[in-house]
């Protein structure tokens, strides 16, 4: 398959065209980049606006004696924001392997000086003052070592990015390799600074997209904001002196969503103008655009990715489209719809949180947590462009274009309000049913794509207001180096929660987090001479004792500080997620630094046992007050609020009430064990077992957790055992520890998942079915054994077989009478038409001699068109059935075409009576059927029965 770049391509050469990007060298860019960066605010738009004009002038000097060539500024632009690329996919390649390939082309010593200073670019140590910058690191070790001017153009540089993209998706690491190693040693020092930073897309010019794209036309922004399309935006708006009039949103072509803005509920009638708003719940998800036309259906992210092929391109296929299809009513042609997609779960019949659980776009559409599309604005109807209306006319088209659907695709709730009081009740409800927050929205705001200041749409979450959110206090353990303006500057941090200490100081911290945001650079900088003469060099190899570390690589901070020296930051976050990276099994949701607490000495840590608290009180969300509206101190109202400051937890979030509940052993005494039940009835059920018989239950599993009990494996499941650090045992095994009065130690058959330490413990004491080596097998064992055993592909079957039949070669002088019809496929044809029958219905006939074969090694195959079947045995007893088989033997005996049957057997598979298979047996040979008695040959003195024993 072509990429598109590379038929692009074809058809410029059919028709001679050329482009200025192949005359253009692309030092010329790398020059225009460095002047970006180098001058200081306003003028860093000054040698970018000279750029393109000489690229248009060059343009004309080429169109005189190149009429075909095009003057498309694409080529450069997606070199200059790489991250607005959309057409192009991930490379696939960060500054470890840039590291290990400038090693090998430029053959620098591995232990050499410059060689740790690529690979560990982020020491200060590596190139004075541009640490943690790789791409300032590279120019400065390889300056001397490359040539002066490349010999590549902008064209090239493109073409083989490109392919190395492509390489990537399609899994081609020579490729990818060859490609990577042509540019790079096509490229000069200054060159392949700039060019290290457009394939990891941070091209750290001082200026964002916004800037560059205005310098290109006053025009490109806003198209951008609409269409996501840098190449239509150059091609569109190749003219500076031609206004784009009319900018409208098209279908199936992805734009930037519309945002808003933070607000407080005291501030929401001022920034309205006291007109009417309206209310929406904001969804703990993920931002979606739907586009449908007909039978056809697109999905893009808020970034502008394409997700059609999750949710579905067509009401055949995906996780979503098939369930929404005809939810849209018959007038709708095409429409575009604004949403969130989120997580339903079927069980509880309502929105979760996200945050718990695993990735919207992995949903199977069939478990218990499923994709939900919940749409809040739309676009174009009938194609009709409606983001020109207001709100209050848009909101009304939403529910003409399609019915609810509860766990599919829903309206988002919308209330109207006029007053400050009015948004602080609808947060309360927010809070107390653990969401995210609201959004306000002006009735009369019309849609701005990318608009988030003055577009009239603002939200209010928790954490934007004072004294609603636990904030926690963490102590910095570790640090890593910046970029940019803070290179060569820790400025961010990896925290920690303290281990429980009986007495004195705690002994160990766990890492929990890490934190780059909150503070200023003037506090920074405090921060930095409060700790900087103890930070300490972290080894990988020999981590500090103090500190307990995640497994992840990238998690791990470049340098350390004793806790003794360290400071504690008061954290606020959005809620406490799970996370497999750190030394804890949680992390938090978007933290940032409130405040450094100079005035808290660092034994005043949280401690992990009082974050456990914390995340059973309210689910891991961190809003555990309600806002009270601005009214008179001693007003009814606010004293009633006042007296229900707690939070009340929605029903689905509450842990199972086992106050009456009356202790009757201590069979789990001092465990804890976290219930993940499928069915919330049955979860309850099981909370009050374990409370019953002295046990202690949790609803998310923490440090001092003992298992985790679940009846099925869910999604949250999944996401519980994909961290690898409990034991997750089926709730069988609860009932036969209460049965014998005792914990059970664990067998194979009782786990769903077991952590490293136990499987080691498990592998001495069973094999990997589950069968003891220990212990007498029983009845009930034996069957859990055999279900364990896969069932092998006829491929495997046919060489297990062909092994086992080389051994009896070796063990018995003629036929084995256990391997009698190892090398046979035989399937038993029966009166009846029904292929499907369950064995347990077959007749008695049928079984004894199913058995039969399968003692002596036969492979049985259900159906008789199977390729391997060898032998048909007909176990019916008409004469019809017979005279078929007398036919069929004899017109293959003398070499004749057989009848073509119902069944589709194979004109070469022989057709057997019953008798045959006795006469094997009495014979110990598989015989031929010229070679098979008849009934009234075979000796009556045997007993058919006696030869099935």
């Amino acid at each position: 398959m072509k990429s598109k770049c590379e038929k692009v391509r074809l058809i410029f050469k059919e028709q001679k065209m050329s482009t200025v990007s192949e005359h253009v060298p692309f030092m010329h860019l790398c020059k225009l980049c460095q002047k970006i960066a180098e001058k200081k605010g306003k003028y860093k738009l000054k040698p970018l606006v000279e750029f393109m004009n000489y690229w248009r002038g060059f343009h004309e000097r080429l169109h005189i004696g190149h009429p075909n060539t095009t003057d498309s500024f694409f080529p450069v632009m997606r070199l200059l924001l790489p991250q607005c690329e959309r057409q192009r996919a991930a490379y696939g390649i960060k500054e470890y392997t840039l590291a290990k390939l400038f090693i090998e082309i430029f053959c620098l010593n591995k232990n050499g000086t410059d060689a740790q200073k690529l690979l560990n670019y982020r020491s200060p140590k590596s190139a004075s003052d541009e640490a943690g910058d790789f791409a300032s690191v590279a120019y400065f070790v390889l300056k001397n070592r490359s040539p002066e001017t490349g010999s590549l153009t902008v064209h090239d540089i493109n073409h083989y990015l490109d392919n190395i993209a492509t390489n990537h998706a399609e899994k081609k690491k020579d490729e990818l390799k060859h490609d990577l190693l042509h540019l790079l040693r096509n490229t000069s020092a200054l060159e392949q600074k700039w060019l290290i930073r457009m394939i990891l897309k941070d091209m750290k010019f001082g200026i964002g997209e916004n800037s560059i794209l205005k310098a290109f036309h006053m025009d490109a922004k806003d198209l951008y904001n609409v269409t996501n399309n840098l190449e239509k935006v150059c091609c569109s708006l190749r003219d500076p002196s031609v206004s784009l009039h009319e900018i409208e949103i098209t279908l199936f072509s992805p734009f930037r969503p519309m945002l808003a803005e933070m607000a407080t509920p005291d501030q929401v009638e001022q920034l309205t103008g006291g007109t009417p708003f309206v209310i929406e719940t904001k969804y703990d998800g993920e931002r979606l655009q739907l586009h449908k036309h007909g039978s056809s259906y697109m999905y893009f992210s808020r970034g502008g990715f394409d997700c059609s092929e999750t949710y579905g391109t067509t009401p055949l296929e995906g996780s979503l489209t098939p369930y929404i299809h005809r939810s849209f009513k018959p007038g709708v042609k095409n429409c575009i719809l604004d949403g969130e997609i989120v997580i339903y779960s079927n069980k509880l019949k309502c929105i979760v949180s996200k945050g718990e659980n695993p990735e919207i776009q992995a949903m199977a559409p069939d478990g218990d947590y499923t994709p939900c599309f919940c749409a809040f604005d739309i676009l174009l109807l009938n194609d009709q462009v409606l983001s020109n209306l207001p709100l209050k006319d848009r909101v009304c088209y939403v529910k003409e274009a399609f019915i609810s659907i509860e766990n599919k695709i829903r309206y988002t709730k919308q209330i109207t309000a006029t007053t400050n009081n009015e948004v602080t009740e609808e947060l309360n409800y927010a809070i107390d049913n653990r969401l995210e927050g609201i959004v306000i929205k002006k009735s009369d705001s019309v849609y701005k794509p990318n608009k988030r200041k003055e577009g009239g749409w603002f939200k209010v979450k928790p954490e934007y207001i004072e004294d609603l959110m636990t904030e926690l206090d963490l102590l910095i353990i570790g640090g890593y180096y910046g970029e940019g303006r803070r290179s060569n500057v820790i400025s961010h941090f990896l925290l920690g929660l303290a281990s429980r200490s009986r007495d004195g100081d705690p002994g160990c911290f766990y890492s929990f987090c890490k934190v780059g945001s909150g503070y200023t650079l003037k506090e920074l900088h405090e921060l930095s001479g409060k700790l900087g003469d103890h930070w300490k060099t972290f080894d990988f190899k020999n981590p500090p004792v103090c500190y307990m570390m995640g497994t992840s690589r990238k998690e791990l901070p470049d340098v350390w500080i004793e806790p003794s020296k360290s400071v504690i930051v008061q954290v606020k976050a959005s809620e406490i997620i799970r996370s497999k990276f750190f030394a804890l099994p949680h992390t938090l949701r978007f933290p940032r630094v409130e405040k450094i607490r100079y005035d808290k000495p660092w034994q005043d840590c949280m401690t992990i046992q009082e974050l456990e608290e914390l995340q059973n009180l309210a689910q891991g969300r961190l809003a555990t007050k309600r806002s009270i509206p601005s009214e008179d101190e001693n007003s009814p109202k606010k004293q009633r609020i006042q007296r229900e400051r707690n939070i009340t937890v929605a029903p689905h979030f509450r842990p199972t009430d086992v106050s009456s509940v009356e202790k009757v052993s201590e069979i789990f005494k001092g465990k804890e064990i976290c219930v993940v039940f499928s069915l919330l009835e049955k979860k309850q059920e099981m909370e009050r077992c374990i409370t019953q018989h002295g046990g202690k239950f949790v609803q998310n599993p923490g440090n001092n957790t003992f298992c985790v009990v679940s009846d099925k494996v869910t999604a949250r499941l999944q996401n519980i055992i994909s961290i690898d650090m409990y034991d997750v045992v089926k709730s069988e095994w609860i009932n036969k520890c209460i049965e014998m009065q005792k914990i059970l130690p664990w067998v194979p058959a009782d786990l769903f998942h077991a952590t490293e330490k136990t499987r080691d413990k498990l592998e001495g004491l069973y094999d990997k079915y589950g069968d003891s080596y220990t212990e007498d097998a029983t009845e009930d064992s034996l069957h859990k054994i055999f279900e364990n055993i896969p069932i092998k592909e006829s491929s495997n079957d046919y060489i297990l077989n062909h092994e086992l039949s080389e051994i009896e070669k070796t063990l018995f002088s003629g036929p084995s009478p256990y391997g009698l019809f190892r090398n046979c496929w035989i399937h038993l044809r029966t009166e009846t038409k029904n292929k499907n029958i369950p064995f347990d219905e077959r007749s008695e006939k049928f079984k004894l001699l199913y058995f039969t074969l399968l003692l002596r090694g036969a492979n049985m195959c259900k159906y008789s068109d199977d390729d391997n079947v060898t032998h048909i045995v007909d176990l019916s007893s008409n004469d019809e059935s017979e005279e078929i088989v007398k036919k069929q033997f004899w017109l293959r005996l003398h070499g004749l075409p057989t009848e073509a049957k119902a069944d589709k057997i194979s004109a070469n598979t022989p057709v057997m009576k019953e008798q045959w298979v006795f006469n094997c047996i009495k014979k110990n040979k598989v015989l031929k059927e010229n070679e098979c008695e008849t009934d009234d040959e075979a000796d009556k003195s045997d007993d058919s029965m006696f030869l099935l024993l």
